[in-house]
């Protein structure tokens, strides 16, 4: 399969509309804030962590046809536990990047989790589930959804009902999905994840990069490749 860059050159609605789940402050380290500025993109934030969350308002400033939600995502409505790193992990000159890894899911042993040098924090926050948030902004279509959970992408995908929006494109962070299937952190493994999205009727790319797996509706993908 292309990349999710040369898939997205082929495919130009007139009103591109993007959901982002896990959007950080819009800025780090992120995939697509300079595609959303560049291209006029509509679309659907959603960030839990108050900080970043504010941020990530700022970092958009005067894109007026963006909406934000600070909340959590899950299979809970109500507030959830979330486990982050605190604020002044970010000044970790070796790995600054304790902001990006907050989850729903108790911390996982990995490699990255290794080389901070800071406690875990437990806070609660607002969750809704997928088809809550669907709801709520009333979205009849999602050109792209884009997920990065640390560990969650795969149960936010099975959440989904596709009879009631079905996105173009799907790019999630599946890194993390065995690692925790196999800790008994969550109930999907990435095979699952993909025979869902098969079931479903999407074509389902190889890992990119050791990170993201991309997603094409079936109903267009036959048209850009």
């Amino acid at each position: 399969m292309k990349s999710i860059d040369n898939l997205l050159e082929s495919y130009k609605p007139n009103n591109f509309f993007v959901l982002q789940i896990g959007a950080h402050d819009g800025i780090t380290a992120d995939p697509i804030s300079s595609k959303v500025k560049e291209n006029g993109w509509s679309g659907l934030f959603v960030e839990p962590v108050d900080y970043l969350f504010e941020r990530l308002k700022l970092n958009y400033k005067g894109y007026d046809n963006l909406n934000f939600e600070n909340s959590i995502i899950s299979n809970k409505k109500g507030y959830v536990d979330f486990y982050e790193y605190p604020q002044e992990s970010e000044n970790d000159n070796e790995f600054p990047y304790g902001s990006c890894m907050g989850s729903v899911l108790k911390p996982f042993d990995s490699i990255a989790h290794k080389k901070l040098k800071y406690d875990v924090i437990k806070k609660q926050y607002q969750s809704l589930t997928f088809n809550d948030l669907i709801e709520k902004y009333n979205i009849k279509n999602i050109d792209l959804l884009q997920i990065d959970t640390e560990g969650y992408d795969g149960e936010i995908i099975c959440s989904i009902d596709f009879n009631k929006v079905r996105p173009k494109f799907i790019r999630y962070e599946d890194r993390h999905t065995d690692i925790v299937y196999n800790k008994k952190l969550t109930k999907v493994s990435s095979n699952d994840v993909v025979s869902y999205l098969n079931e479903n009727n999407y074509t389902v790319g190889d890992i990119e990069n050791g990170y993201d797996r991309v997603c094409v509706c079936n109903s267009i993908f036959k048209n850009l490749i």
